[in-house]
């Protein structure tokens, strides 16, 4: 009887973590595939410049604008405040 309770108590444990370890995984999972999907788009944009344009080095800078604005996107997501959580704050 004792062992079952053991037994009980470490795979409610292990279940516990896995909820958490997997309930979480997901935040840093989509920041990473919306900057993958903005660069892989300004490859696709300089891929359809290339086919157009004889001049390789505007198409270039195009990419390179490109993904500095995905970046610069990226980090003021990052870095600005959820509007939501000032919702529990009480004013002085």
């Amino acid at each position: 009887m004792k062992q079952l309770r053991i037994f009980f108590i470490i795979s409610y444990f292990i279940m516990a973590l896995n909820f958490l370890i997997f309930s979480f995984s997901g935040i840093s999972i989509a920041e990473q595939t919306s900057l993958k999907d903005c660069i892989s788009n300004c490859s696709q944009k300089q891929q359809i410049c290339s086919n157009i344009n004889a001049d390789k080095r505007m198409c270039d800078v195009e990419f390179k604008s490109c993904v500095d604005a995905c970046k610069k996107s990226e980090e003021e997501s990052l870095s600005t405040p959820q509007q939501g959580s000032n919702k529990n704050l009480k004013p002085m």
